[in-house]
């Protein structure tokens, strides 16, 4: 136990990123660029469009169920069926995929030993503003630091890095939400106008309509008019003596609506690649519908591939704890589409063998505790029988 003591210890400290001012990274001459601080991506999410995309991206990868490949030491197998169970994926993909809008996602494997076993329990997030590439020797590239307690994160039994990567390699990776920035920094500045435009447009203006002999008259009853009028309030009334008529006259801000959603359109884009999938279309036809919904589909599948190739990580460093040189099993996540139960049936009813396990687990069909639990429907008293043959005519003389 003591060659492994290390992975039980807790080494990060998370008062200590709070008194981190900035750092500099890849992004940051994109924040320049658009004279934004690195707290603007916590800005977008208060967003109701951009978080619903967000997390409808993750969720959708979260629900997604992993298994693992045996391997020819069957201890191993069990062991990584039972201590590394959907829950614990759960905890540390919820972490990584903060990848997703930001770029890059860290976090700190918090391990405990229980009998005989070292197991992991929970996972502590490290905030993407604490971290840094110092160029030093010895380090790798892309391994990051914490500068503010002076650690490398290059233990991968202790630290796990994930990325949402777009094929360049980049140590930041690739924010989702720079794509997003335009059109929802349009749609706040639109709103805000909209709202002004609304103090000043909502309430009508009043307009008496009098006549007068001489222009000096008419400036002396036109002030006390206006001066009368600018106190009245909802409710009120009022008598006015040499008056024609009082006339409401309103004003009208047209197409807001039209803005918003243009804007809410491109920020799915953005996020999900895609529009009619994630936006009421007005024309979209059925066809573009399943179009865009695959296109979904894929993106969400890419993101997937990527967070089971860091999850393996997690995996690998259990079984070089508690397994020291033994071949670690690969984990996948089924990312691919499970047929609709309309088919299975069809499978069946045709005599194609078919996994009833997977029946169970895919399509979620509740499984029997036992033959007393198992519900199956009463057969006719005639039919087709175990060889083929149709009983009905079959029997008839």
């Amino acid at each position: 136990m003591a060659r492994t003591k290390s992975v039980t210890d807790k080494i990060l400290n998370l008062t200590n990123f709070r008194s981190i001012a900035g750092y500099v990274s890849d992004t940051q001459n994109w924040i320049n660029s658009v004279q934004e601080r690195e707290s603007v991506f916590e800005e977008m999410r208060t967003d109701p469009r951009v978080e619903s995309l967000v997390k409808n991206r993750k969720d959708k990868v979260l629900q997604m169920t992993g298994s693992f490949s045996e391997t020819k030491n069957k201890l191993v197998n069990e062991a990584c069926e039972n201590f590394l169970s959907f829950n614990t994926f759960f905890k540390l993909n919820n972490i990584l995929l903060n990848a997703v809008p930001y770029g890059i996602a860290a976090c700190e494997i918090l391990w405990k030993f229980v009998e005989g076993y070292y197991i992991p329990y929970d996972f502590t997030p490290i905030p993407r503003t604490a971290l840094s590439f110092p160029q030093h020797d010895g380090l790798d590239y892309y391994t990051p630091c914490i500068a503010s307690q002076n650690i490398e994160l290059s233990d991968k039994r202790k630290f796990i890095i994930h990325r949402n990567d777009d094929g360049e390699l980049n140590r930041w990776g690739r924010p989702v939400l720079l794509s997003a920035y335009t059109f929802w920094r349009f749609k706040n500045l639109g709103i805000k106008f909209w709202s002004m435009a609304a103090e000043l447009c909502g309430v009508p203006s009043i307009l008496a309509i009098f006549e007068t002999k001489s222009e000096e008259e008419a400036k002396k009853r036109a002030a006390d008019l206006t001066a009368a009028l600018q106190n009245w309030e909802s409710g009120s009334s009022g008598a006015f003596g040499n008056v024609k008529d009082i006339k409401v006259v309103s004003s009208q801000i047209n197409d807001f609506e039209k803005i918003v959603a243009c804007c809410d359109a491109e920020i799915a884009y953005a996020l999900t690649a895609q529009a009619l999938t994630s936006n009421t279309a007005q024309y979209g036809t059925h066809a573009q519908g399943a179009e865009h919904a695959k296109t979904y589909d894929d993106l969400i599948k890419g993101d997937a591939y990527l967070l089971q190739q860091t999850d393996q990580q997690l995996v690998d460093a259990f079984v070089e704890l508690n397994f020291p040189g033994a071949i670690p099993p690969k984990y996948d996540i089924d990312s691919a589409d499970f047929a609709d139960f309309e088919i299975i049936r069809d499978c069946i009813d045709r005599g194609v063998p078919v996994s009833l396990k997977a029946i169970y687990n895919k399509v979620h069909v509740p499984e029997p505790v036992d033959e007393k639990d198992s519900f199956v429907k009463a057969q006719p008293s005639f039919g087709f029988s175990d060889n083929g043959k149709d009983d009905f005519f079959q029997n008839r003389q």
